[in-house]
């Protein structure tokens, strides 16, 4: 073969390199038949994340990606985390992800009501965070400081909202999110009007956990927010059973009359005015009954064991409403029993025939 020849062959050569190359960056691996997750580790060297890509089927040519990226100048760039790729993508597109950061964010929707505990727990399950160290985050007191607040605990001021993080994101930052969306929620024109009720920011957020607690229906909200604040004004015990109950870690079930009995700086049976915070984290709606509660001169309420609640204003009024609640509930009772007598069954409760403690109970 002459010179001509072996020029010819080196041009063939080069025109078919060159448009290989030209198909690589222009088109895809290949049609994606299903979404691809891929880990991108902390410290992964840009070969082995080729290589991995390739092996996940996200590029056609692991080579090839890893001299793109040196030519991009993206070795040293590229992002660690989990990523989803979703549609077929070029390797400058897929560069581009990487570089970015533009990593998987995983969805989580704090319930209104949830305690510290039950974020800690919806966290862990989701793969976002351990559920001990939110815990501990949530009350360690040079961190809570960092976020300009002064308390003991982060309990009231993690806002029930939906929440969008990638995994293995920084505890303090979800945390930190988790208030900074509680003060965007609660807004100046909140903070002042808690200063025309004579309330501190604080002082509403406990109040608003305990309606949180006790109110199931939206519309008995500002009811409940009222009989609290108007017991306050008479210095009554506000006699709430969920503040009886919450620093008993893994409560579940009914409150008794042994729990309201409690030694608890939580427990409104035991201490008068507030409890010594908040014992959950409630939701806008809680929040704004307290500040605009019902203009009602309720002081008691008592459950109508539908979901709804009996309110009101004199002790006797109240007295006939508990009786009521009574022999409902002793009626339901002896009705579940009779279909456990049947199936062989104990009809008896912890509490006997007295029933569960009604709330706010008769004695002022």
């Amino acid at each position: 073969m002459g010179w001509l020849g072996l020029l010819f062959f080196s041009a063939v050569c080069a025109f078919w390199a060159s448009f290989g190359i030209w198909l690589f960056l222009r088109l895809p691996a290949g049609p994606a038949a299903k979404p691809v997750q891929v880990d991108i580790e902390a410290g992964m060297s840009a070969p082995a994340i080729a290589d991995r890509l390739h092996a996940e089927g996200v590029v056609s040519d692991p080579q090839a990606f890893y001299w793109l990226c040196r030519f991009r100048a993206a070795a040293n760039r590229i992002q660690a985390g989990e990523y989803l790729f979703s549609a077929p993508m070029t390797p400058d597109q897929v560069i581009e992800k990487l570089v970015q950061g533009r990593v998987l964010l995983h969805r989580i929707t704090l319930p209104e009501g949830s305690t510290v505990r039950d974020v800690a727990g919806l966290l862990e399950r989701a793969g976002l965070a351990r559920e001990a160290e939110i815990a501990a985050l949530a009350r360690d007191p040079a961190f809570i400081r960092s976020l300009g607040l002064e308390l003991s605990s982060l309990e009231g001021y993690l806002f029930p909202e939906t929440y969008h993080y990638p995994r293995n994101q920084n505890p303090r930052i979800i945390l930190k999110s988790m208030v900074r969306q509680f003060r965007e929620r609660f807004s100046e024109a909140m903070v002042r009007r808690a200063g025309e009720k004579g309330l501190s920011v604080h002082e509403v957020v406990i109040l608003a956990s305990m309606v949180e607690k006790e109110a199931a229906v939206d519309e008995e909200r500002s009811l409940v927010a009222a009989v609290f604040l108007n017991r306050l004004r008479r210095n009554m015990p506000l006699q709430s059973d969920p503040t009886a109950v919450y620093d008993l870690e893994g409560f579940s079930g009914p409150v008794l009359a042994a729990h309201l009995k409690r030694d608890s700086p939580y427990n409104t049976y035991r201490v008068r005015g507030l409890p010594v915070g908040p014992i959950c984290n409630p939701g806008i709606r809680s929040l704004e009954a307290v500040l605009h509660p019902a203009d009602v001169p309720y002081l008691y309420f008592v459950s109508n064991l539908d979901g709804t609640h009996r309110f009101s204003t004199t002790l006797s009024e109240h007295q006939e409403a508990v009786s009521r609640f009574r022999e409902k509930s002793r009626n339901e009772r002896e009705n579940d029993g009779s279909t456990q007598e049947r199936n062989g069954g104990n009809a008896d409760g912890p509490e006997g025939d007295r029933g569960p403690p009604p709330r706010h109970k008769a004695s002022p």
